[in-house]
């Protein structure tokens, strides 16, 4: 007979990952594949794969521990969570705090170990930066008033962002678009410039993509801010993706513990990125005297990996209150957006979405403001007026007279997805449309072609192209190749013989486009409003892509249960780091 594990396995209700590492915990403990240990280990492991970073047993106990609806699989009836923990302390695998067992017991969470150790000392590096940072006020004061001279009330937020980030080596600045967290930067750069000329200073981002766009962002600002030309050569005119920074190569890092980094402050854009994992290997790399500035939107999406660090170091969207002194401290919450009146469509609906208010999103909707654009559809197609949009959309790419051109053009819109498989998936979505524009431009019927815009899937170092870049694929004198922007004005031509693993990117995730914006968006939701990708962070995270128009296609009941639907993901970390419940 089947075990129970195997059946949910065999049923896809569990990843053979979680099977094979639930058999492994329950041959070390010479138990019962079906024994309470075995289905804790397969359920910590699942929850790693979905992005927990650890599994909370008093949440857990008397509920169904697995999607299955077909199998009964429950914690025993009257066990409650502390006699889980009592039973799961008495085996040989799980451990508390200070052994090393596969599992760790941590109050009533339990940890695969490695996920145990990344938290504990991401919380520790995060502490050991909470003390002020010796400076010399007097100038820090005189550029202070200069950046900030004839500044706005709503500038204060910016001014007391740049004094936390220079008079400290932990910063976090969270804002939502528009809200100037790149002219925020460009002025703590000038400061710190000002009393450190020396400092050694990298800018880095969590992806390729993201990084361009960090460079370009703060070269547009450096023109619009007093700063004087010595203090201006020196601001760094390069970011990275935070692997390249830190030396990643066949699943090592180059930089840790024992190789630091020869940096006094690291900035990092677009932090909501970043999973546990690689916020641990970066806080291993840094000197210990060295400045970590991180930015992003602590309501957009969560890493795709285990982890929300983003949202831990920042509460979750609670009032700062509720934080340790020292840590509030550190946390710059930027509101005013520059980008959108306070009024105006986009703006208007990404905070009733980020409010969790369904009615005023949906009354925002059918509004008739010209920003906003909904095509209700309840059912698994593409509504016919919206393959007609898209079509239209993209034709100035295929039109452009240079491939520089037609980058530009590609870049105005971009149509997202929160599923890649599926009739409203990323990967059919690009064959219709590629079907469409290839017969409509008569372009040879092939795989590749001529003005057809790519998204490289995976990391290729020793081209400098990363994960998440797109570009576009362009005939040449060389033939077919791929250009990319070279993040200077300037376009990036790479042989499809060295570019492995890419893909059609007319249509992309709503995760992909995270560290990108674009004058126009479709988001293009699916039919089931069950759908577990579906969240109130990946609506909102959509709609803030869009500078100037947000188009949706969804149905009624989807969206409403979109916005209801806020993420969770278990997690010690915010407790670790002294937010209170």
């Amino acid at each position: 007979m089947k075990s129970l594990l195997n059946q949910l396995a065999r049923q896809g209700d569990i990843d053979w990952l979680s099977y094979y590492f639930a058999q492994f915990i329950s041959e070390q403990a010479n138990t019962d594949i079906d024994d309470l240990l075995a289905l804790s280990a397969a359920l910590v492991s699942e929850a790693n794969l979905a992005g927990d970073v650890c599994i909370d047993l008093a949440q857990l106990s008397n509920k169904p521990l697995f999607s299955s609806s077909r199998i009964d699989c429950e914690i025993p009836r009257g066990i409650d969570s502390h006699q889980w923990v009592a039973y799961l302390a008495t085996t040989s695998v799980v451990g508390d705090t200070a052994h090393q067992t596969p599992l760790i017991l941590d109050d009533q969470r339990l940890y695969l170990h490695r996920y145990w150790h990344y938290e504990n000392q991401v919380a520790a590096g995060i502490y050991a930066r909470l003390s002020p940072e010796p400076v010399d006020k007097q100038a820090l004061m005189v550029q202070i008033e200069s950046l900030f001279a004839d500044a706005r009330p709503e500038e204060q937020e910016q001014q007391s962002a740049v004094l936390q980030a220079v008079q400290q080596r932990f910063t976090v600045i969270s804002g939502g678009p528009g809200t100037g967290k790149t002219t925020t930067v460009v002025k703590i750069l000038a400061a710190l410039l000002t009393i450190q000329p020396d400092i050694r200073i990298a800018l880095a981002a969590p992806t390729g993509k993201a990084a361009a766009r960090m460079m370009d962002s703060i070269q547009n600002r450096i023109d619009q801010i007093s700063i004087d030309a010595d203090k201006r050569s020196l601001i760094p005119t390069r970011a990275s993706t935070l692997h390249r920074l830190l030396g990643y190569r066949q699943r090592h890092f180059q930089y840790g513990r024992e190789h630091r980094l020869a940096v006094d402050c690291v900035i990092v854009d677009e932090a909501s990125m970043i999973d546990l994992s690689l916020m641990f290997h970066l806080l291993q790399a840094l000197p210990d005297r060295a400045r970590l500035i991180l930015l992003g939107d602590r309501d957009q999406l969560a890493s795709v990996s285990a982890g929300n660090v983003m949202g831990d170091i920042t509460g979750h969207g609670r009032s700062l209150d509720q934080a340790s002194p020292e840590l509030a401290g550190a946390i710059a919450l930027l509101r005013h957006s520059y980008r959108f009146d306070a009024s105006g469509g986009i703006a208007n609906l990404a905070q009733q979405v980020n409010l969790g208010d369904s009615n005023a999103a949906l009354s925002l909707l059918e509004s008739r403001d010209k920003s906003i654009h909904w095509q209700i559809s309840e059912d698994e197609q593409l509504e016919p007026k919206y393959l007609d949009w898209i079509l239209k959309s993209y034709q100035p790419v295929f039109e452009a007279d240079s491939v520089s051109d037609a980058l530009q053009q590609f870049d105005k819109t971009r149509v997202l997805s929160a599923i890649n498989w599926g009739p409203l998936g990323v990967n059919e979505l690009n064959q219709l449309i590629s079907s469409k524009l290839l017969a409509k431009n008569q372009l040879p019927d092939s795989g590749s072609f001529h003005g057809m815009p790519i998204m490289v899937n995976r990391n290729h170092y020793e081209l400098g192209i990363f994960n998440g870049d797109s570009g576009i694929l362009w005939q040449t004198r060389k033939g077919l190749v791929a250009c990319f922007d070279d993040g200077s004005g300037g376009v990036r031509e790479i042989s499809l013989n060295r570019l492995s693993d890419y893909s059609p990117a007319w249509v992309t995730t709503v995760h992909k486009s995270q560290g990108s914006e674009f004058d126009s968006v479709l988001l293009v939701l699916p039919g089931d409003a069950e759908a577990e990708v579906l969240s109130r962070e990946l609506l909102y995270t959509a709609i803030t892509r869009a500078r100037r128009d947000f188009h949706l296609h969804a149905g009624r009941s989807v969206i409403t249960q979109t916005i209801k639907r806020l993420t969770k993901r278990d997690s010690g970390l915010a407790a670790k780091l002294g937010w209170s419940d």
